[in-house]
């Protein structure tokens, strides 16, 4: 078991809460907690070179493009194909007022139909997104994602994992832009091992570097303690903004996923993946 950074879980935090308001009293998403300390720490000694980011579908809350965009050199593209991805020029501006929009850019299209440069970018970040692809979009969107990397560059992909229990995830409520009329709607996918190698893995024909899995590997507090009854949700307000202090105390690495049979759909049991040309 290896805990999170502390100091660099902080900094991000922090950062996060000082983007906007709702980013202050929301707070930063549970497993994000345990992923983004981990992506910044290992990329951290690169963050005074001139370096091509890119960001695949990030949304309107993830304060990773504007802290990169604070404390390196990078030029930084965002793609995700809904609106809210304009909230990262807000988030831009209130964290380097003086950027200019050649170094901070978003791309408001689907990732699969946007034309990008092969061999590209330096780095690329997948962070809980790649499991939101429906069928065999998933392998589409890394063959895709794969091409867009240079030689010896970074991929970092995170997901939801559950070790022997692939599934596909159908709600009977809205799903982002898709209306759940007379339909179930595609949520996400819990991946296992093998599927992270045949729909991940392969069709990005990217090399494997490192994995670690993370999650509560004691007490399931994400799951049970903060799976607050639909009355009670609404006063979660005044806690999630400290969420963050509970991550740190429950949440950590390991070099072995979990895995259970009645895991929930809205898990913080996940993989980290680190990849290469």
């Amino acid at each position: 078991m290896k805990k999170i950074n502390h100091t660099i879980l902080n900094q991000i935090v922090h950062h996060n809460q000082s983007l906007s308001i709702k980013s202050k009293l929301k707070g930063m998403s549970y497993e994000r907690c345990a992923e983004l300390p981990f992506i910044i720490e290992r990329l951290k000694p690169l963050f005074n070179q001139k370096l091509e980011y890119l960001d695949i579908g990030s949304g309107g809350e993830s304060p990773l493009p504007s802290y990169f965009l604070k404390n390196t050199n990078w030029n930084i593209t965002i793609v995700d194909k809904y609106k809210w991805v304009r909230n990262q020029i807000k988030f831009a501006k209130k964290s380097l007022p003086d950027y200019t929009k050649d170094r901070f850019k978003i791309i408001e299209k689907d990732f699969i139909s946007t034309e990008l440069d092969s061999c590209k970018y330096d780095i690329i970040t997948n962070i809980s997104v790649i499991e939101h692809f429906e069928g065999d979009t998933d392998k589409t969107a890394m063959e895709a994602s794969g091409k867009l990397l240079k030689k010896d560059g970074i991929y970092f992909l995170t997901t939801p994992m559950n070790e022997s229990y692939y599934k596909e995830i159908y709600v009977n409520n809205d799903v982002y832009g898709d209306k759940a009329v007379n339909k179930k709607v595609f949520y996400q996918r819990h991946y296992d091992a093998e599927n992270v190698k045949n729909r991940i893995i392969l069709p990005s024909r990217l090399k494997e570097v490192q994995r670690i899995y993370f999650g509560d590997y004691d007490v399931q507090f994400f799951e049970k303690k903060w799976n607050w009854p639909k009355y009670l949700k609404p006063f979660k307000i005044f806690f999630a903004w400290r969420i963050h202090n509970k991550a740190y105390k429950y949440l950590s690495y390991s070099e072995y996923p979990i895995s259970k049979e009645n895991m929930k759909n809205n898990t913080a049991s996940g993989v980290i993946l680190e990849m290469t040309k």
